[in-house]
């Protein structure tokens, strides 16, 4: 592991210079989700960015529009109506919030950052038929210890359940379909739908932390295999981020991908 001294100043950006809270250069790849603060003529707006570590935190937000009108209606997207995905920054500590709306348009869940650092928290919502993934950046305070820069995997565990990713090679650019087989001590496992598909899929870009919007392939349960529709746009690594539903019991897993020429 690394010490990070740049947690404590959220506001450096990954080219090293200054940057609003909460913005990430989203350069060329403006396209992709969760890399600023504004999308699609929507904003988030947190009432707070600096979290206490490992202290439970209600974490209240707003989506405003260009206008700072409040948005206050908002259409069902995976079976809820928002996701909050929280992940620091060297891709670790991920998490998957349902948040809560109030009538004035105010979200909120209880969060808890485990460890010190610059966490970007992801808040995915469709708003007017138009999926958008907003990001901004939260500081948990103290000296951050972050983990050595992720290699490639294709197979994870949790628990008594492993998890094995197919294909090993991953083009850049192009759409490709990714197979995940679940088993348990060995065996294919039964999958039960979790937020109305087979299995949920958050894939973030290393570095930037682009946020990758994933399809799933299929959505009646079936035994132990879970397919995604995939395009990634640019030659880095990724992680990605599982959950499935084997025997009724939900599961997190995350593997390391090298899509293109490294």
């Amino acid at each position: 592991m690394a010490e990070d001294h740049h947690d404590s100043d959220p506001e450096m950006n990954d080219h090293g210079h200054k940057a609003p809270l909460g913005y990430t250069d989203a350069g060329s790849h403006a396209h992709l989700g969760g890399l600023t603060v504004t999308t699609n003529g929507l904003q988030v707006e947190p009432s707070d960015t600096r979290i206490e570590p490992e202290e439970a935190h209600e974490f209240t937000y707003k989506i405003r529009t260009e206008n700072r009108d409040t948005v206050t209606e908002f259409e069902e997207t995976h079976d809820q109506l928002a996701h909050l995905i929280l992940v620091r920054r060297d891709l670790t500590r991920f998490q998957h919030l349902h948040p809560t709306l109030a009538d004035d348009g105010t979200w909120s869940a209880e969060v808890v950052l485990p460890d010190p650092g610059v966490y970007r928290a992801f808040v995915d919502v469709l708003v007017d038929g138009q999926p958008t993934t907003l990001g901004v950046d939260l500081l948990s305070s103290g000296s951050a210890q972050y983990e050595d820069p992720p290699q490639t995997t294709r197979e994870a565990t949790f628990e008594e359940y492993s998890v094995e990713l197919t294909p090993e090679q991953i083009p850049a650019g192009e759409s490709i379909s990714l197979e995940f087989k679940v088993r348990q001590d060995g065996d294919i496992v039964r999958l039960e739908p979790y937020l109305g598909a087979l299995g949920h899929l958050v894939a973030l870009r290393d570095g930037d932390l682009a946020y990758l919007h994933v399809h799933p392939e299929e959505t009646d349960p079936k035994d132990g295999v879970i397919r995604f529709a995939v395009r990634f746009p640019t030659a880095d690594r990724y992680r990605l981020f599982l959950q499935a539903k084997p025997d009724g019991e939900l599961i997190t897993t995350s593997f390391d991908v090298q899509a293109g020429e490294s």
